[in-house]
């Protein structure tokens, strides 16, 4: 118990701020599934971030940075670590014309309000995409064959040994849900994004029909949910192809492993119906992978991010 009354002691004189022990993440998670986090802090600015990031590597402590808590699935032992939400929150007019600079922790939702405000163009793909700049940038985000990374102009990042670099253009390597930031373990402070001039009630009128594509396919906003659960295979000629088609020819609507289940309007969406473990959810997902190697010989890859777990004091 010494050990952990030092890690809480070092890092309140590191950050400033206290920690929190046992914190459910299931709490912090649009699933709504996952148990207790050793220890949780939530940084309120990128130098609170920076140190508590600092504090964990040097007390060996592990730890994961979170946004808000889409697009992962939390264990349902908890995490026996740090877990940091970044609630680092920004936005401004960049240094160049059309740029906006935003804090990795600020939700989408406010970055595409930013842009609609200002009168700038070429976020509308945004609308409706939950979660922060930084969460966006590790997957390259995106929707309606537009992405983050498309946007990027450049970006400030904790390197895997916590140092501070800069990136610009596609020095993150953006691909398909994919970007260097996952390889290199980096983690991403702050961003320029490139917009244009627009005329803000086209801007509007874009955000809203992007709005509308989603209401009509996915869940209900509020459903516990994480998101599509697998990325759209892309094929040795270049040719991406719908995972939730995949899906649904495989015969995967309305399967369900407890209370995991598949949304029955969109078979890339898995749900929970109220009571479902990480476990459901990941045997589930084993399941219907199997169905569509067996019928297309495809394999699907995840998108959502299961953060493995440890037995937890708590």
């Amino acid at each position: 118990m010494d050990k952990f009354k030092d890690f809480a002691g070092g890092f309140l004189e590191s950050v400033g701020r206290p920690l929190m022990t046992g914190v459910s993440l299931k709490e912090h998670s649009s699933f709504r599934i996952g148990g207790k986090a050793e220890f949780f802090f939530e940084a309120g600015s990128a130098e609170e971030l920076k140190a508590a990031v600092a504090r964990a590597r040097l007390e060996s402590v592990p730890f994961y940075v979170i946004g808000g808590g889409y697009n992962i699935l939390f264990p349902d032992e908890g995490y026996l670590g740090l877990i940091i939400q970044n609630r680092a929150q920004g936005i401004s007019r960049g240094p160049g014309p059309g740029e906006i600079e935003v804090l990795s922790g600020t939700p989408l939702s406010k970055v595409l309000q930013f842009a609609l405000d200002n009168g700038l163009a070429g976020l509308e793909f945004l609308a409706g995409i939950p979660g922060t700049l930084g969460g966006a940038l590790y997957s390259n985000a995106g929707a309606f064959g537009s992405s983050i990374g498309d946007i990027f102009r450049a970006g400030v990042f904790l390197d895997e040994k916590g140092n501070e670099r800069t990136a610009e253009g596609n020095d993150l390597a953006f691909a398909y849900r994919r970007s260097a930031l996952q390889q290199k373990h980096s983690i991403a402070l702050s961003a320029v994004l490139k917009a244009a001039a627009g005329d803000p009630e086209m801007i509007r009128n874009g955000i809203e029909e992007n709005l509308d594509k989603r209401r009509r396919k996915q869940p209900p906003w509020g459903t516990p949910c994480a998101g599509s659960y697998f990325k759209n295979p892309v094929l040795p000629d270049g040719t991406k192809v719908s995972a939730g088609r995949l899906l649904e020819e495989a015969g995967a609507r309305n399967v369900r492993v407890g209370d995991a289940a598949v949304f029955s309007g969109h078979c890339n969406f898995l749900i929970n119906l109220g009571r479902a473990r990480a476990c459901d959810v990941l045997a589930l997902a084993a399941e219907l992978k199997e169905r569509v190697r067996a019928t297309s010989g495809i394999l699907l890859e995840e998108e959502v991010i299961y953060l493995p777990g440890s037995f937890s004091m708590f």
